[in-house]
């Protein structure tokens, strides 16, 4: 504590730590873990940090995140795939939930001359 609230030359450096300590060490190692299982990691990120083992965390950091992407992207796939089944099956209102669902986008769009002008050109008139 002392480093960064003494004028020493670690100062600079101690504020970053700081600011990289707490997500560091609270980050859950994947998405369904318990309690339990966040508690051993804390413990043993803690005793890397005090080791110094700056790499050790960061390595361990890159590989959750690189789990959670991956599991992101699984999720993508798996609801284009339910997507297309449903549609398959004729099944299209249950698609569209599905869609709907998964959405950023939730509500209506109000009508403005963008949006009219997208839909018109996605939806040319029958010929």
């Amino acid at each position: 504590f002392h480093l960064f609230t003494d004028q020493t030359v670690w100062k600079d450096l101690s504020l970053s730590m700081v600011h990289v300590f707490i997500p560091l060490m609270l980050q859950k190692p994947s998405v369904n873990s318990k309690a339990k299982n966040n508690a051993k990691f804390l413990a043993l990120r803690l005793a890397k940090w005090s080791e110094g083992d700056m790499q050790g965390l960061m390595d361990e950091a890159r590989e959750i995140q690189v789990r959670l992407t991956q599991l992101k992207k699984r999720k993508e796939n798996s609801c284009h795939a339910a997507f297309t089944r449903l549609m398959l099956l004729g099944q299209v209102g249950k698609a569209v939930k599905l869609i709907d669902n998964n959405s950023d986008v939730k509500g209506v769009h109000e009508l403005t001359r963008h949006v009219k002008t997208v839909l018109v050109c996605k939806h040319p008139d029958a010929k």
